[in-house]
């Protein structure tokens, strides 16, 4: 379930484009947005017989799903309408129509409630019930396997660098030997970095991204290192202020997470997703969001079933 660094690459360096501009960091309320009118249209059908836990959202009436709410292009709030935008929020969307129907609706009273959850709270927040599933750039690893569980990947990129554009000198994993590097509390790539680069100073992480993006703008930090998607959304949103390096130095497989034990919700998940591969949606989905950004739209990866 690899993906070659440079489909990756290919994949992903085109992702400077016009976003939505980044606004600071967003509470942890449930999302308020007026349910309206879907932006992507998907064809993705009810489904017919629902495991016993999602039979019981359905019964309740409403989903709990988590996301970022600060990165541009994954899972970022849109402040002109209220609503979340971002690959990782549609797929709260397509299992929330798998479960609902295409009638389903959004916001604080409706079937779909997004939940804002940051790296160092993912985990907590499943466990707890504060939600009931989430897609937030969350990488599949064995470690987080005996915490939670994992549908997908429904997504496969990489970890990268982001500096101020004046900074020419750091470009790879070595050259952040000796530098300080801003990474969020409880990440994947905080983990990444500790192990493959010991030299770089990740003593002081940040609760989120959107934090680590100013500390680098103002100079706290020499650098922000997670996955491309991100970096590029934060490019995007700051004209010629940061620059991205070209090169990823691992492999990130993206996972719907939900609460650990329950393998007939992974099951329905996985299910949901072989079918939006299927009939379209995925594709709707990637193009819907980080196509909108300039990225070229991948086969959609395998999902892994354990």
């Amino acid at each position: 379930m690899r993906m070659h660094r440079k489909l990756a690459l290919i994949g992903l360096a085109a992702v400077a484009l016009v976003a939505t501009a980044c606004q600071g960091k967003a509470s942890e309320d449930q999302e308020s947005a007026d349910p309206g009118t879907k932006a992507i249209t998907y064809t993705m059908p009810a489904a017919t017989e629902l495991p016993a836990a999602l039979q019981a959202i359905k019964d309740r009436g409403y989903i709990n799903f988590g996301s970022k709410f600060d990165q541009p292009t994954t899972g970022q709030r849109n402040p002109a309408t209220g609503k979340l935008e971002g690959f990782d929020t549609e797929m709260g969307r397509l299992l929330a129509q798998r479960i609902f129907g295409a009638s389903y609706t959004e916001g604080d009273s409706g079937n779909l409630r997004f939940v804002e959850t940051i790296s160092k709270n993912r985990e907590e927040y499943l466990a707890s019930g504060k939600i009931d599933a989430l897609a937030a750039t969350y990488t599949i690893n064995d470690e987080r396997k005996l915490k939670v569980d994992f549908a997908g990947p429904y997504y496969v990129t990489g970890q990268g660098i982001l500096t101020l554009a004046s900074k020419t000198d750091i470009n790879t994993l070595e050259d952040l030997s000796g530098k300080k590097v801003c990474v969020a509390v409880g990440s994947n790539s905080l983990t990444n970095l500790q192990k493959l680069n010991a030299k770089a100073d990740v003593s002081a992480p940040l609760a989120d991204y959107s934090a680590c993006r100013e500390a680098v703008e103002n100079g706290t930090y020499d650098a922000l290192s997670t996955d491309l998607p991100i970096l590029f959304g934060f490019k995007s949103t700051s004209g010629d202020t940061f620059r991205v390096s070209e090169e990823t130095f691992t492999t990130e497989p993206y996972g719907i997470a939900t609460k650990h034990g329950d393998k007939e919700v992974r099951d329905f998940i996985n299910d949901m997703l072989e079918e939006a591969y299927a009939n379209g949606d995925w594709i709707k989905a990637f193009e819907g969001t980080l196509g909108k950004a300039g990225a070229k739209t991948p086969t959609p990866p395998p999902v892994v079933r354990y």
